[in-house]
């Protein structure tokens, strides 16, 4: 069939209606087929067939003001292994934003929180928290330290308390009473002294207070006080326990020849009496620093930690020795000589410290330590002092001299030197109950150039009786130092939010 017959086959050259129709059908029949065929299909004209794609869009919301406690929406959980991943959507704004801008995400991992991602975290005390990612603070950094404050939220706060049972590095002092088979000290036995002493186990406490002090939890203060408690000495004896008793010393009065000498207090015969010897040592201290955090990834953290350290060690020990003479050759029968030697030591640090600290935890379980050394000044002082009373036929003398402290080493004597104070720590922790932990670990810390009641002693124990000494000056206020240390293990629990 011809779509286009020709004019003479109609007349007036118009073309049948019916025709017209006929000729659309198969257009269309044929277009069709053509649409229909996949290799044909896919061929595409210059004008798409539909309109540009565009993806879906969020849409903005306007949200108004919310109370910071009403704006908590229900945590959404989802667990993998011991990683919970909690997400808040928290909408206290004034500004047009969408869904994305305005979602926060919190991870609790065993039971500790480390913020990550998002604009804020909106607790449950009205307290604003920003958080700090897997490698240290967030891009906004921490601030300056003149813009941290010290907040009174409860989560803000952390802090300890342990039981510590620590012991000393002890004191070796000469000796200082004897007995023997004579009273020249020939063969004498020692009865106290020629040993370190003050190196038994005793217990103390310490007490630590912390508090984040940026919104961004990576900056905190940190105060500690500790104390080993005082550690003492008592030794006793007389003549119903040792017949023969004695005070050795070097004797090197004028016009004598140097010897080894003893001072009697008790012998068969010759003379009673009695010696007490009583020491005590105290050591404590406290810290106050600013712990910055410099790193953290896959459970761990680390610090640096830089303030001020303090740090307190006080000695003393006291001879007193009492006879009575039975016999002239002795003293005068009768005669009462009383002897006392008075040895009080203080140590005292001030200055700052620098050092690290790190944590870990796994599941219930964590590891802190700590490594620091304080540095500044060591002010020691030494009070030294000797009394001699003596009573003959009701008739009393004293004399500000003792056997071992006399007019040469007598009084007080201070001096200052830079010392150092390092320190070591490590506890392992149990997170038990709900913001708690149990904790056990090992403490030590040191006090370099100290002064101990030994270093106050003449080593040979030499003293001249000659009053007054016109040769050799002795015993001399020449002092020897020596590091002090405390160590030992500490429990305790601890809080943390």
């Amino acid at each position: 069939m011809d779509c286009n017959p020709r004019a003479t086959d109609f007349p007036n050259n118009a073309v049948p209606h019916r025709a017209k129709l006929l000729c659309a059908f198969v257009l269309a029949m044929v277009f069709a087929v053509i649409s229909t065929t996949p290799a044909i299909a896919q061929v595409r004209g210059k004008r798409p067939d539909r309109g540009t794609y565009q993806p879906p869009q969020l849409e903005s919301v306007q949200l108004e003001t919310l109370d910071p406690i009403q704006s908590r929406i229900e945590p959404r959980e989802e667990e993998s292994g011991t990683l919970r991943k909690v997400t808040y959507q928290d909408v206290d704004l004034v500004a047009p934003i969408t869904q994305q801008e305005y979602e926060a995400v919190q991870y609790e991992e065993y039971g500790h929180e480390v913020y990550d991602q998002g604009e804020f975290i909106v607790d449950g005390n009205s307290c604003d928290s920003y958080g700090c990612d897997a490698m240290g603070c967030d891009g906004n950094g921490c601030g300056s330290i003149f813009n941290s404050s010290i907040s009174r939220c409860r989560d803000q706060w952390f802090g300890s308390l342990e039981l510590l049972m620590m012991h000393r590095s002890g004191d070796r002092l000469p000796r200082l009473v004897t007995t023997g088979p004579n009273e020249a000290g020939a063969d004498s036995q020692t009865l106290f002294g020629g040993d370190t002493l003050l190196k038994d186990v005793t217990a103390g406490g310490r007490v630590t207070i912390g508090t984040w002090i940026d919104p961004q939890h990576c900056r905190s203060l940190v105060l500690r006080g500790w104390t080993a408690t005082e550690e003492s000495y008592d030794f006793s004896s007389d003549q119903d326990s040792n017949a023969i008793l004695g005070l050795p010393f070097r004797n090197v009065s004028d016009d004598v020849t140097p010897f080894n000498d003893v001072r009697i207090i008790s012998s068969p015969g010759r003379a009673t009496g009695n010696v007490q010897v009583n020491g005590t040592s105290n050591v404590f201290g406290g810290d106050l620093s600013v712990r910055q955090h410099v790193f953290g990834k896959l459970g761990g953290n680390v610090d640096v930690l830089y303030g001020y350290q303090y740090m307190r060690l006080n000695e003393d020990m006291t001879i007193a020795s009492s006879s009575v003479s039975l016999d002239d050759d002795f003293a005068p029968e009768g005669t009462i000589l009383s002897t006392t030697d008075a040895f009080d030591i203080d140590n005292e640090f001030h200055g700052g410290q620098f050092g690290i600290a790190g944590s870990y935890r796994e599941s219930c379980w964590s590891f802190s330590g700590l490594a620091k050394v304080g540095f500044g000044s060591l002010r020691r002082r030494a009070e030294l002092s000797g009394q001699t009373f003596t009573s003959i036929d009701g008739n009393n003398a004293i004399d500000p001299q003792g056997l071992l402290v006399r007019d040469t080493n007598s009084g007080t004597s201070n001096d200052s030197t830079f010392g150092w104070i390092p320190e070591l720590d490590f506890s392992l922790g149990y997170h038990k109950f709900p913001n708690y932990e149990l904790t056990i670990g090992y403490h030590i810390i040191a006090m370099t150039d100290a002064l101990q009641v030994s270093g106050a002693l003449d080593p040979n124990l030499a003293s001249n009786l000659s009053d007054p000494a016109l040769g050799i000056q002795s015993p001399a206020a020449d002092f020897r130092y020596n590091t002090f240390y405390v160590q030992g293990i500490h429990f305790g629990i601890q809080y943390v939010h």
